[in-house]
């Protein structure tokens, strides 16, 4: 990753770790509340590419039943270029993940397995509606989805990527 000070305005205000680590914490935590296991660390690479692509995120509907697999094969034409996205967001993915860690808001256990942690964090107001709330609203949609979609493995493949 670049310094913070040769990083363009935008993308260091859209890919502050901060933000990001929240799009993932509460992934997370949704994960946690519908599945029976820990999430995959591998896992964790596809959350920003998926809620971060607005047209992908356009396409979610938090209140649809549909499973991943059958969302997916429907708007097939999201998959074009995910994998270059999932790669170009890798090192935010990782600083995120940094920053979590720092704060000990998770865990890494030795299996890759990750332990959410409860933290204190303060109330972020004025982003109860608008794009903010809706990435983390589909974030969270994005960790109901992981929790019934089968193995890391299956969900990379819906997406058309490798781990």
């Amino acid at each position: 990753m670049k310094p913070w000070d040769e990083r363009p305005e935008e993308i260091a205000n859209l890919l502050n770790p901060a933000f990001c680590s929240e799009i993932i914490r509460r992934c997370l935590k949704k994960y946690n509340q519908v599945a029976d296991k820990p999430f995959d660390y591998s896992l964790l690479f596809l959350i920003l590419p998926i809620v971060l692509h607005a047209p992908t995120r356009e396409q979610i509907n938090t209140r649809m039943r549909k499973p991943m697999h059958v969302w997916l094969e429907q708007n097939q034409y999201l998959r074009i270029e995910f994998g270059k996205r999932a790669k170009a967001l890798v090192p935010v993915t990782k600083e995120s993940i940094s920053f979590l860690l720092q704060n000990k808001a998770l865990l890494i256990d030795d299996e890759g397995k990750i332990l959410l942690k409860k933290y204190k964090k303060r109330k972020i107001s004025g982003h109860e509606q608008g794009e903010i709330a809706d990435i983390f609203k589909k974030s969270e949609f994005v960790g109901q989805w992981f929790a019934s979609a089968g193995t890391p493995t299956t969900i990379y493949m819906m997406w058309g990527v490798k781990p």
